[in-house]
């Protein structure tokens, strides 16, 4: 890393004043008569300038850096907050037997099967739930069924991760 150049003005005795001759025939030459020098001001210079130019690509570089990371985070907590999805599930047959398997498309494909699927009834008709099972799960879905008697449950169900 480079020092910083602490750059500093050039300041005179008499800033803006100057000595006026005439040469004749219409023709005056002004001459910078400034005083003496109070402090001397930072050369303008390739070293000085070059210092402030790598110092600007440092921070533009660090900004994209920023930027990459913030854009993974986003991406790391879209898979943490997941995704919700309403299924309703039905069965036709009759207790022990049950009918209701459903595949659930994702709204958004995986990028890996390391998701986890968990639910919450919402509404169930003509019986009991009995357990949730899930099965055959891919990037872009899974399959769910429950165990019980009821002809219809409404299910919530919530997917996180996969990112």
């Amino acid at each position: 890393m480079r020092e910083l150049v602490n750059w500093k003005d050039h300041v005179v005795q008499y800033p803006g004043r100057f000595e006026e001759q005439v040469l004749g025939g219409g023709l005056v030459q002004h001459t910078p008569f400034p005083g003496k020098v109070e402090q001397q001001g930072t050369p303008q210079n390739a070293t000085n300038l070059n210092t402030m130019d790598l110092a600007a690509l440092e921070a533009m570089l660090m900004a994209s850096e920023n930027s990459r990371n913030i854009l993974l985070m986003g991406r790391i907590m879209e898979g943490l907050s997941g995704d919700k999805i309403q299924v309703t599930l039905t069965n036709s047959q009759v207790y022990p037997h049950n009918n209701s398997k459903k595949t659930v498309q994702l709204p958004v494909t995986k990028n890996n099967m390391k998701y986890t699927v968990s639910c919450e009834v919402v509404e169930v008709e003509g019986g009991a739930v009995g357990e949730f099972e899930f099965s055959d799960k891919l990037l872009n879905g899974f399959k769910i069924a429950y165990t019980g008697s009821a002809t219809k449950v409404i299910v919530n169900c919530y997917v996180r991760g996969g990112v």
